[in-house]
């Protein structure tokens, strides 16, 4: 190993990095209305994507609240690289099954 900065710097850089690539697909969650099911795609080591394979939807209040949750933790899932995240207002039984999906997924990306 280099004892140079620039040695130093890539050394750190490969330190950052949280998450083996490729898809990683967590569980079925029930979510009292339906399942839900996420897939994470990890790419440089960060989670890139996530897609809901499985959500509820055969209740139209299943699909307004799915509408604006879903994109809500999964933009939330992006910024903070991982499932600790919070439950949206509104959508708990979506978000903990969302979460819990995610957190097995995350784990096989270890």
């Amino acid at each position: 190993m280099s004892s140079s900065p620039a040695g130093f710097v890539k050394v750190a850089a490969a330190a950052k990095l949280a998450y083996v690539d490729g898809e990683f697909i967590g569980p079925a969650i029930n979510a009292y209305y339906g399942v839900v099911q996420i897939q994470a795609i990890v790419q440089g080591g960060r989670v890139a994507r996530l897609k809901v394979l499985q959500y509820p939807s055969d209740r139209q209040t299943s699909v307004a609240i799915n509408r604006q949750a879903l994109p809500m933790l999964r933009d939330e899932v992006i910024a903070a690289q991982s499932a600790n995240v919070d439950i949206i207002s509104g959508a708990t039984l979506t978000s903990a099954a969302f979460i819990k999906s995610l957190g097995k997924a995350l784990e096989q990306a270890h």
